[in-house]
């Protein structure tokens, strides 16, 4: 569970397969910015297909209830790993900032900024390469073409995680 939604593993019965699905909570329904943050999320994760940005496979309301459908990875996020194994190797945390700035400068040239990259939000898969998939696009600015004016933030009002943010970000979310 997080600010913005809570994420289920399921299965995806007519594809048999396992999956995350993100809900945004009912608190949040009428709450109309929150609904346009998670729909937002919506469409940008659906923009990319990149092997260290997870990847959705559905999303949509149903009865009310908005859910989004992503590859279910299984591994742990980097505040779990570093609460559970301490400090990294140097040579480990390289290769995950390597990897992160490599899905993250795709996700630059599609336009779109993060804004809440955090170990959170970095999960480290458990296949027989270990690879990371960056998680949780909620917060990502659209840039250019695809969305002209960022009408989802307000004056004064703080995008991202204090601890992990850029100074620029405290002085213009945009």
């Amino acid at each position: 569970s997080g600010g913005m939604g809570q994420v289920f593993k399921a299965v995806h019965t007519r594809l048999d397969r396992l999956v995350a699905v993100k809900l945004l909570p009912a608190r949040r329904l009428g709450d109309d910015q929150a609904v346009a943050r998670f729909q937002r999320e919506m469409r940008v994760i659906g923009q990319l297909s990149h092997p260290a940005i997870v990847q959705a496979t559905d999303a949509g309301e149903v009865d009310g209830t908005h859910f989004l459908v992503m590859e279910y990875v299984e591994g742990c996020d980097l505040n779990t790993l570093a609460k559970v194994c301490g400090p990294l190797s140097v040579a480990d945390a390289c290769e995950i900032a390597r990897q992160t700035a490599v899905g993250l400068e795709y996700a630059h040239q599609q336009g779109i900024v993060h804004r809440d990259i955090k170990p959170s939000n970095l999960m480290l898969s458990r296949t027989p390469n270990v690879s990371l998939k960056i998680l949780d696009l909620g917060l990502a600015l659209l840039s250019g073409v695809q969305a002209p004016v960022d009408e989802l933030t307000t004056v004064g009002q703080l995008m991202g995680t204090l601890d992990y943010m850029a100074p620029e970000q405290l002085e213009d979310s945009h």
